[in-house]
């Protein structure tokens, strides 16, 4: 079928494809070795380009499962194979001219040569050991690509589904916090959505987040004020923060959270509970984008498996990324078309984990912002495809002291939110430990109120606040 296949083009006898070479590439194609190979979408530019050299298309049949990138990258891969085994071959030549079985960098440093021969050496290691990386690069790309055409769209009528989406009453709309309106939970935050909190640098978006995914594994209230719809394992992604930070980090905040000046009662908290829900990585010192031009980077499909094997039973809750510049890629904070396709890269973690996550992620608001002339759904840093794509915006912006000694206050806005409640807006107080509280305290949680949200009952405590 043409829809399974991509375009060749050979050279003919006395027509050289070099002066072709880059817009061939800007149309996508590689040199596979006997000519050039593209995806079939430019097949209409392609037959203007080659026209004046009465030059034809040759359609290829694609495996089955097989597409064109993952032909691309599989050919990439084997280019550079080929590549390392040059190398590699000059590698076995200083080997046996040393008389050694292996070789590195403190070895040749060390060795008789000369500093031309030295840097020499030293710079062969270095291209086999690019070389490796490249070959993983675009065999991760192969197997990230490697899926079959046609299960990427499905169109089905409505009579074709279990339920009549006419007449049947839908599913309740999937909770992760609530709000309470004359005491009945209206949704705050729902299941299964992307939405970004933006704020300056330091405004305290990493520890909003942090404190909202162990509100969430402990099912206290958030910010003391919206309930938590059912506690839930979450995975939490930082990428500046070392695990040391991050140690210091949860450890503030979950003190404060239980209201833990005197020692914890083991006995009666489970922390091994709390422990189970909570997952955490450090991004710190690596590149960690999820895309790069336009496809899923391996280490975004490391974390997708990652988060598969390391599934609850009943699954996910809540997938928190902060920041997301350290996430986007080169191009996706500031491209449209770049941000979208990170978008719906994210959107892979809330349809294919088990349990429907809510995807939340930190973001940088821009200079207009923190100024305070735009703090609406336009004061999100670069492109405005994020603010766009995600069904949930909070920006949390710092409010002017009136005195010196007044505490910090952060101003919380919903500025977007589709189908779910907009909460007013509300003030809230940072401590000296980061941690967040409404400007006007609601009441303390009880300690049989917070055993019953972890599932631990007939402990028999009293009823003082934590």
């Amino acid at each position: 079928m043409r829809h399974h296949s991509y375009l060749l083009v050979l050279p003919r006898p006395g027509k050289s494809l070099k002066p072709l070479k880059s817009l061939f590439h800007e149309l996508g194609g590689f040199y596979n070795g006997c000519g050039y190979a593209f995806p079939l979408y430019v097949e209409s530019e392609l037959e203007k380009l080659l026209l004046p050299l009465k030059i034809s298309i040759l359609h290829q049949p694609l495996k089955e499962g097989e597409s064109f990138q993952t032909l691309k990258q599989a050919h990439k891969a084997a280019f550079f194979q080929e590549q390392l085994l040059r190398q590699e071959m000059h590698l076995l030549e200083l080997k046996e001219q040393l008389k050694i079985e292996e070789i590195d960098e403190h070895i040749v440093q060390t060795a008789p040569l000369s500093e031309e021969q030295k840097q020499s050496a030293l710079e062969l290691l270095n291209r086999c050991e690019d070389l490796r990386s490249s070959i993983a690069w675009a065999e991760g790309m192969e197997k990230a690509l490697a899926i079959s055409p046609q299960s990427l769209v499905q169109i089905k009528c409505l009579n074709e589904y279990d339920q009549h989406f006419l007449i049947d009453p839908p599913p309740d709309m999937p909770r992760l916090v609530n709000i309470l309106e004359n005491q009945i939970p209206r949704p705050f935050l729902r299941k299964g959505i992307l939405g970004m909190v933006v704020g300056a640098g330091g405004v305290g978006k990493t520890h909003f987040l942090t404190q909202l995914g162990l509100c969430i594994a402990t099912g206290i209230p958030f910010l003391e004020t919206y309930p938590i719809e059912k506690p839930g394992h979450v995975f939490i992604g930082l990428g500046e923060n070392a695990e040391e930070d991050i140690h210091r980090l949860f450890h503030k905040i979950f003190h404060r959270l239980f209201h833990a000046k005197q020692p914890l009662l083991k006995e009666a908290i489970e922390l091994q509970t709390i422990s189970q829900r909570i997952s955490i990585s450090s991004f710190t010192g690596i590149h960690a984008a999820f895309i790069h031009k336009g496809a899923p980077t391996p280490l975004f499909y490391s974390l997708f498996n990652q988060l598969k094997e390391k599934e609850p039973e009943e699954g996910w809750s809540c997938i928190i990324l902060d920041p997301i510049s350290r996430f986007l890629g080169e191009e996706a904070e500031t491209d449209n078309a770049a941000a979208t396709q990170f978008i719906s890269t994210l959107e892979k973690l809330t349809l294919e984990l088990k349990g429907k996550p809510t995807v939340l992620f930190g973001h940088h608001m821009n200079k207009s912002g923190i100024s305070g002339v735009n703090t609406d759904q336009s004061a999100a840093r670069g492109s405005s495809a994020l603010t766009d794509g995600v069904r949930l915006q909070i920006n949390l912006e710092r409010v002017k002291k009136e005195k010196p000694t007044d505490p910090d206050q952060i101003l919380m806005k919903t500025v977007k939110t589709n189908f779910t409640h907009y909460p007013p807006d509300q003030t809230l107080i940072k401590d000296g430990s980061g941690y967040l509280h409404p400007f006007q305290n609601k009441p303390k949680l009880l300690k049989n109120d917070l055993l019953k949200s972890l599932g631990i009952a007939g402990i028999g405590l009293d009823h003082d606040p934590l």
